[in-house]
């Protein structure tokens, strides 16, 4: 391939990836084109941008996925480029296809070699080729698999053939739960890739999910930027990801970066990519696919061995050498990666959304690759990633610490987040002592969560409610000075009593504050507490609580206060405050026995109904399944019943709290 110049390149993806991308395009001296969909036209990439140009407000295939009106953008803004990030259009070989066509340059492989990697069984086919050790397995439509599947022992994983990204997949132990997963991953295949084509093969207890990063030019060049350990998942999406991996011997790094290498050559691959393994407790490794892409947890390759990926795509697209030689590549510390997501742990993960009111970065020594700002709209129509955050470290320990001060030190309110989540992650033994495989989450789930609450129930519970009083009455205080009104108030001000709604508790509690608003007296049952404001800067408070003194991070919502102490969040409602938010019907818990009504969690897109009105249902039967931000959610019934009306089709948009069925 002939060296081609081109100096704009649009980016066809969003949030922190797009980010990402528009930031190294522009550091090589090229303009850089976002295009946006209406809900994200207040996001950061949208302004980080040249040029920004609006997709609309329609479905993902109207927006994002609607291939001629990007490439159409392209060529009206003079684009001679696209890059496509991660997900969307970026494994599709039409859309690299018909960019050639209209002689727009794709950034990344060629449309034949996504077509023959993209699709599992093709994959596979083609790793047994090369030599790559690959499980035993079978592909084909439901019908294929469940005449064949009896030649692979149980457990079994399904997923879609021409998926990616853990979306789809499924565990299956013995033969009685075989239909039904298949029926699921059959639609899911559908929904998430527009093929109802399946891949099943041997399962790997405990495994290792290790990744080899690979790029290659035009010119014969390919090479490998050594590994990633990605093994800690939650229903196989990625969680933390890190470089290199501590399971790894010298000689099983050896031959798993080869088989990498070898492979990039017999398909003629060019770009970066990433070739995947699964290895059990003796190192043997298995090939399951490659992602013909650039990977969200490519920042911890980069970071340790100080390779600019997304700039090496720019060059290999406009036809230049690599930069670098396999032999100049080296491993240098340790980095780790955490991805924070939208979602809420306490309620089983479901995806969080709602308008991102604070953001606080601490100053510390970690890399942030960011997709939203304060202001900014969370909506349930994308992946629920806010922040990718990467730590770096002289070891693996070092970079574990740095990771850990990085999340504790990141204050983010308006919507729920996995933060505390991950901290718990990587401050378990199991992380620490290297005791990790894909599965440990979905199983440990429960000692997860109990690890979590732990820490939360360290510090003394009246301590959490006395700071929860004073971010409240300081608060108050602010929009009051506001008004001017408190110049005219004596020495002390007796206010009505705070009711907090705080660990399935609501507490009433006494106060004083003094006119110069600097002290408070709270008062629990016979004992006082006195606290003075030492310092307040944003959301900051320096307190002292009788003689002891506390940094606290606390934001006021209305109702709703988010408290962060001894570097933990809580989260507590007022009570004794009007919140329209919190009027009228809202979402009852699934485990209260006399519920009659059914109300949607989340914001969401109803993908599947199984029931009808007056069909029987017993308790833990699922109702419903709801997709949002490309997560499929339960809707799980809480007591035998009757269905007597429903309220929603399949391929309705549901909002939060919306009325769903009513039992009988």
């Amino acid at each position: 391939m002939n060296e081609v110049r081109f100096h704009k390149v649009l980016v066809a993806n969003r949030g922190e990836i797009a980010s990402r991308i528009i930031r190294a395009i522009r550091s090589a001296g090229m303009k850089a084109v976002a295009v946006y969909s209406e809900a994200d036209r207040d996001l950061p990439y949208v302004r980080e941008a040249d040029e920004s140009w609006a997709l609309g407000s329609g479905t993902l295939m109207e927006t994002y996925l609607h291939q001629e009106q990007i490439v159409e953008i392209a060529e009206r803004s003079g684009a001679s480029a696209i890059h496509p990030g991660y997900g969307f259009l970026a494994e599709n070989s039409s859309f690299a296809a018909l960019c050639k066509k209209r002689g727009i340059i794709f950034i990344g492989p060629e449309p034949e070699v996504i077509d023959l990697m993209g699709n599992k069984a093709n994959a596979r086919e083609t790793a047994i080729r090369y030599g790559v050790p690959v499980i035993e397995g079978l592909t084909g439509s439901k019908n294929d698999i469940l005449g064949h599947v009896a030649d692979i022992q149980f457990p079994l994983l399904i997923k879609p053939a021409a998926g990616g990204g853990g979306k789809g997949m499924h565990v299956v132990r013995n033969a009685g739960e075989l239909v039904d997963a298949i029926e699921n991953a059959t639609r899911e295949a559908n929904n998430y890739f527009g093929s109802d084509e399946l891949y099943v093969e041997r399962y790997i207890e405990q495994a290792r999910h290790i990744e080899v990063q690979v790029i290659a030019d035009h010119h014969g060049n390919a090479v490998h930027l050594y590994e990633r350990e990605c093994s800690l998942q939650r229903r196989y999406q990625k969680i933390i990801e890190e470089a290199p991996s501590p399971s790894l011997s010298s000689e099983t790094r050896d031959k798993m970066t080869s088989s990498a290498v070898d492979l990039v050559r017999g398909i003629g691959y060019t770009n970066a990519g990433t070739i995947e393994f699964l290895m059990d407790e003796k190192e043997n490794y298995y090939f399951i696919e490659m992602n013909t892409r650039i990977q969200v947890e490519h920042p911890v390759t980069e970071i340790v061995t100080g390779i600019d990926i997304v700039k090496e795509q720019l060059r290999i697209a406009a036809g230049e050498k690599l930069s670098f030689e396999q032999e100049q590549v080296k491993i240098t510390g340790h980095a780790i990666e955490a991805r924070l997501y939208a979602e809420d742990p306490a309620n089983e993960f479901m995806p969080a959304t709602g308008k991102i009111r604070k953001i606080h970065k601490g100053n510390v020594r970690v890399r942030m690759d960011e997709g939203y700002e304060e202001g900014n709209i969370i909506s349930p129509f994308y992946d629920p990633l806010i922040t990718k955050i990467i730590s770096s470290g002289i070891d693996r320990k070092d970079a574990i610490r740095q990771l850990i001060s990085g999340l504790r030190n990141f204050h983010l309110s308006g919507v729920r987040t996995n933060r505390d989540f991950l901290v718990t992650l990587l401050l378990s033994d199991h992380m620490n002592e290297n005791r990790i495989h894909t599965r440990l989450i979905d199983q440990e789930i429960g000692q997860f969560l109990e690890m979590l609450e732990g820490f939360r129930e360290r510090p003394d519970p009246q301590l959490i409610l006395t700071i929860f009083v004073t971010a409240a009455v300081f608060h108050d205080y602010r929009e009051d000075a506001k008004k001017n009104t408190w110049e005219t108030i004596g020495y002390w001000r007796q206010k009505p009593d705070i009711q907090l709604q705080y660990g399935g508790t609501t507490h009433r509690i006494p106060f004083e504050i003094n006119s110069g608003g600097k002290e408070l007296e709270i008062r629990f049952d016979e004992r006082k507490v006195n606290v003075r404001l030492l310092d307040h800067s944003d959301n900051f408070f320096k307190l002292m609580v009788n003689s002891q003194q506390y940094i606290s991070w606390a934001d006021v919502d209305g109702a709703d206060i988010i408290l962060e102490v001894e570097q933990f969040s809580f989260h507590a409602k007022r009570m004794d405050i009007p919140d329209e938010r919190y009027s009228g019907n809202t979402a009852q818990s699934v485990s209260d026995e006399d519920i009659a009504e059914i109300f949607a969690p989340l914001n969401g897109k109803v993908v599947k109904i199984n029931v009808r009105e007056s069909d029987t249902v017993k308790a833990g039967d699922t109702l419903m399944v709801i997709e949002s931000m490309k997560m499929e959610n339960r809707i799980i019934t809480p007591r035998d019943a009757e269905v007597s009306e429903l309220f929603t089709g399949v391929g309705d948009l549901v909002e939060a709290n919306e009325l769903l069925m009513k039992l009988n």
